[in-house]
């Protein structure tokens, strides 16, 4: 019985702190960040699907962020 109350505990806070809100991002946060570079990607699935052929992605082609 104990066991079941603190695993029901447990679930529910985990429950609540996934519901949490995000803090906004700062300009510092973004700053120098590598991202996937959307553009490359869609054009290099795009091709892909063109030419029918599997593309299996290892690493993505990289951007960085960069705010002014």
């Amino acid at each position: 019985m104990r066991m079941t109350l603190v695993a029901i505990g447990m679930a529910a806070v985990w429950l609540c702190t996934g519901c949490a809100e995000q803090p906004p991002l700062q300009a510092s946060d973004v700053d120098g960040k590598v991202v996937c570079h959307p553009d490359k990607v869609a054009q290099a699935e795009s091709q892909a699907k063109r030419e029918r052929k599997q593309l299996m992605w290892v690493n993505c082609p990289q951007a960085v962020l960069r705010t002014s």
